[in-house]
């Protein structure tokens, strides 16, 4: 009987159901910075920045005249970036986010698609930036087709 309830409670352990809901959260797209020359992308890099430094590494400003010409501001200390480099190419190609979800308290699944369209003159170094909270710990990819 004793051996019963062990197995038992054993696997009612190992049965926790996870209650938590998965909730969008909130990000922002970062505009106006472009993937530095210095940089190489052989093949398609998802990265989680988390400080000034890392990013500046990596990206450079591309301010323009006109309404929102700035680059999108980013506060390092309560937010960080999730970013999607893609190698150079001579195709159209847009990155876009399709959601952003939390699956527990400190941790995130990013969705996204790739479209490319018509090819160009010229080589270009497809990216795309998110701004989210410093709060989630672990961040994973998933990319839809």
């Amino acid at each position: 009987m004793k051996n019963i309830l062990i197995i038992f409670l054993a696997f009612l352990f190992s049965c926790k159901t996870n209650t938590r809901k998965s909730e969008p959260i909130a990000f922002r797209v970062a505009q106006n910075y472009f993937v530095k020359n210095t940089q190489t992308v052989n093949i398609p890099a998802e990265k989680v920045i988390t400080s000034k430094e890392q990013f500046d590494e990596i990206f450079g400003t591309a301010a323009h005249m006109g309404k929102n010409g700035m680059p999108t501001a980013i506060d390092f200390s309560r937010e960080q970036v999730i970013a999607i480099l893609l190698p150079v190419t001579n195709t159209s190609t847009e990155i876009s986010p399709v959601k952003l979800i939390n699956t527990d308290s400190d941790k995130a699944e990013f969705y996204y698609k790739i479209k490319s369209a018509e090819k160009l003159s010229y080589g270009i170094k497809p990216s795309l930036l998110l701004i989210i909270s410093k709060e989630y710990k672990m961040i994973h990819f998933n990319k839809e087709n």
